[in-house]
């Protein structure tokens, strides 16, 4: 599986319009970098601004800290306002925190370097710029400014409020994990975000891409790119290689974009809950679980929490107690489950995390593979990683790091390798904030 994904990444990076996305970032940080910065993140719920500073690792053992952050809650209402009352919003918030910070620059009129993480489609003409894209998610603000700048409709919107700023930096939450660890870790060269959705990044060298994908960038750009951090959409890829159930293909035949994210829906925790949500009614329809009664919510597509499966797999109570009174409580259910329904449960809950685990480890392993040859050399690379289900469903980073290191064993004994190879997952806290402030501390002048 490895193998065949390796070879649709590199199929890909040649031509694909949609995922292998070239960034403008073509440097990693040394560590050594120092200053204060404002990191901006906008996701679909909230919008955090941070004062960051970046002490270099070095000197201190934190080598980077958040100094002040406010998040801002994204409701119905504030989605919905037009561009200029939204970035208006944006830049007061912005005021706001560099107010309660007592950041002199505020005072002084200084102008304030920033870097932001956008998590919406946008499409990217220089290292600090980009033309907005259509936002989804029930936004507005992209209405009437389609194609114009988000980085100068930022600027504006801060000067109109007396926030003096200059947009350095604008990334996404995957580039934005990298730079996070490569500040403090060298070895960091790919990030994997897995939490709702999943995504990841990789550092590889610019000849490793197809040309056309670069679009019309300043020829000077690629006088200085030897390598650049790749936006994977890895989420795209595994359609015909990573095998499938018939629940599976369930959930894929529902969808609205059938075929759309294979690995997104068999990993990620939008989809965990689906696919157990599917096993349990065909259980109870075919097996008499639950007495053969069907649970109301069960009708109910995504109804079921990535959550609810955290709890039933972590669960050591006697005889699963715990996460059994927690199933008759969502599902509604007049008796508890049984020990042997629990069984089945956890059964296939287990099953359901562990493929999940096996496939990202799958799909690391293909993309660390397309710059590292198994034959030669001693190598250590690190993972960053954020998002909520590698850094808090239970074990689903160990076993995620076992699967990658029994690869890699496989592969070396298959070449009779004597070299020792680690892909290590590390993980990232507050990444998009952190790695932001990075990208501004590293950007070209």
């Amino acid at each position: 599986m490895s193998r065949c994904l390796r070879d649709e990444y590199v199929k890909k990076l040649e031509s694909s319009t949609a995922c292998m996305l070239p960034s403008f970032c073509h440097t990693l940080p040394t560590g050594q970098e120092r200053g204060t910065f404002i990191a901006l993140d906008v996701g679909g719920s909230t919008f955090r601004v941070a004062l960051v500073e970046l002490v270099s690792r070095s000197h201190d053992t934190e080598g980077m800290k958040i100094k002040h952050m406010t998040v801002y809650k994204i409701n119905e209402e504030i989605r919905r306002l037009p561009a200029t009352e939204f970035f208006a919003w944006m830049a007061g918030n912005i005021r706001t925190m560099l107010h309660q910070s007592q950041d002199k620059r505020m005072t002084q009129n200084e102008t304030v370097p920033i870097g932001l993480t956008w998590s919406f489609p946008i499409e990217q003409t220089t290292y600090k710029g980009g033309n907005i894209q259509p936002m989804g998610k029930g936004f507005k603000c992209h209405e009437g400014v389609l194609g114009q700048d988000l980085g100068g409709l930022i600027e504006r919107a801060c000067r109109d409020c007396g926030v003096y700023v200059r947009v350095d930096a604008i990334i996404n939450d995957s580039s934005a994990t990298l730079l996070s660890q490569a500040y403090m870790d060298p070895t960091t060269t790919m990030s994997l975000i897995l939490g709702t959705g999943t995504n990841a990044a990789i550092y590889l060298p610019v000849k490793t891409v197809g040309s056309d994908k670069f679009g019309l960038r300043d020829p000077s750009w690629f006088d200085r790119a030897e390598r650049v951090i790749i936006n994977t959409e890895v989420s795209m890829f595994g359609k015909n290689i990573l095998e499938t159930t018939r629940w599976d293909e369930q959930l894929n035949r529902a969808h609205h974009l059938p075929d759309f994210q294979p690995l997104e829906y068999m990993t990620t925790g939008r989809y965990l809950g689906e696919i157990f949500r599917l096993v349990i009614a065909e259980a109870v329809e075919t097996c008499q679980l639950f007495g053969g009664i069907m649970p109301q919510n069960i009708l109910e597509e995504y109804s079921l929490e990535t959550s609810l499966l955290a709890a039933i797999e972590d669960d050591t109570t006697v005889g699963w107690i715990s996460s059994a009174e927690r199933v008759q409580k969502e599902f509604g259910l007049t008796n508890i489950p049984s020990p042997t329904e629990m069984s089945f449960l956890r059964t296939a809950v287990e099953s359901i995390s562990r493929r999940a685990t096996a496939y990202i480890a799958t799909a690391i392993h293909a993309l660390w593979s397309l710059e590292h040859d198994e034959r030669d050399n001693d190598s250590t690379t690190s993972v960053a990683a954020n998002g909520s289900v590698v850094l808090m469903y239970p074990n689903f980073r160990v076993r995620c790091q076992n699967y990658i290191a029994d690869i890699i064993s496989a592969n070396l004994q298959s070449v009779q390798s004597k070299f020792k190879h680690q892909l290590i997952i590390q993980p990232t806290h507050e990444a998009t904030i952190l790695g932001v402030a990075v990208a501004v501390a590293i950007a070209p002048g």
